[in-house]
């Protein structure tokens, strides 16, 4: 999140956005594992095919073993094998989750690196939409290894839906109406990505939308106590005055919006914020840092996707990337 307004102009004005917000969602890529939460995933994947008139593209990828052992010839069979096998899965699992066949376009195994085999499909498919349900490892281990998920959000060249396998198993049901969305912006024109997404969605399920900007809690060391303090809250007052001018710049005037600012670590505050509510979608965007920079800050938005207590789209400020661009990616 920004620490000033100064994108704004000196009149509290963005560039303005269309109105009109259009989001066309024609091929939706579904990443499956045959687990019970990609079970659910899938089922998510087919209500949005539904709703928005999609078919699904579904992929299965062949991951080498993180040890190999037996030398390469164990490799080939190895691999021989879970392909006949995934062959096999992929025939019947749509069916098996209750998917009208009639959505699924085209269904496909690839191998190696899962995050990077996702993103290069969705270029090759060329995906309006990738769906994705997380695991949600925590601990050392997510430390260790990463998400899969916060890794394709990173890399992705298409929007990310991310749903957290405790949040599909909260009712039961796996389904995708959502009630209540939540959108973050920071003034910046990457986050104004979102607005379009949202304000669609909103439109589509008839849902209530918020609009939340986070004032970052820790502001520049050189700043002494006092000057952090005082700087919090000239910008959390600017921040109040200049959200609803930006809000009406910016969105559609006809859609009910709150507006929300809030001081805090970034993360915590829009989960938190989400979960008080009761919200059903939270939509970022995303620059897609990388290297030392995501490194030394960690990135606000695949920490959400860890931590979000419901469903997360992620939309990139720059789509339908490269190989090489994938290529370049950490």
């Amino acid at each position: 999140m920004n620490d000033s307004l100064q994108s704004l102009g000196p009149e509290g004005k963005g560039t303005g956005s269309n109105p009109s917000a259009v989001i066309e969602l024609n091929r939706i890529l579904a990443p499956v594992d045959f687990s019970p939460a990609s079970s659910r995933g899938l089922v998510i994947a087919a209500r949005v095919a539904e709703w928005f008139h999609s078919k699904l593209d579904l992929i299965y990828v062949i991951e080498p073993p993180s040890l190999p052992e037996w030398g390469y010839a164990y490799l080939e069979i190895r691999e021989a094998n879970l392909r006949k096998s995934a062959e096999e899965k992929l025939q019947v699992f749509p069916m098996e989750c209750g998917i009208d066949p009639r959505l699924v376009r085209s269904e496909k195994i690839r191998s190696g690196e899962a995050e990077y085999e996702i993103c290069q499909a969705a270029i090759d498919e060329r995906a309006d939409l990738i769906v994705l349900a997380s695991h949600g490892l925590g601990g050392f281990k997510h430390a260790l290894i990463g998400s899969t998920c916060e890794r394709v959000v990173r890399r992705a060249p298409c929007p990310v839906l991310t749903v957290r396998e405790s949040t599909l198993a909260k009712n039961g049901i796996a389904d995708f109406a959502p009630r209540r969305i939540l959108v973050t912006t920071d003034f910046s024109e990457a986050s104004k990505k979102a607005f379009s997404y949202a304000v669609a969605l909103a439109r589509r399920f008839e849902a209530s939308l918020m609009l939340v900007y986070v004032v970052p809690s820790h502001l520049p060391t050189e700043l002494s106590h006092l000057g952090i303090i005082l700087q919090e809250q000239r910008i959390l007052s600017e921040a109040r005055e200049q959200l609803p001018l930006f809000r009406r710049s910016e969105i559609d005037p006809h859609i009910h919006i709150e507006t929300l600012v809030l001081n805090g670590n970034p993360q915590y505050e829009i989960c938190k914020t989400a979960a008080t509510h009761g919200t059903d979608l939270i939509i970022m965007s995303t620059r897609g840092n990388t290297g030392l920079k995501r490194q030394a800050i960690g990135s606000v938005t695949e920490r959400v996707v860890r931590h979000a207590p419901c469903a997360v789209l992620v939309v990139r400020e720059r789509e339908h990337g490269t190989m090489d661009h994938l290529l370049s990616m950490p």
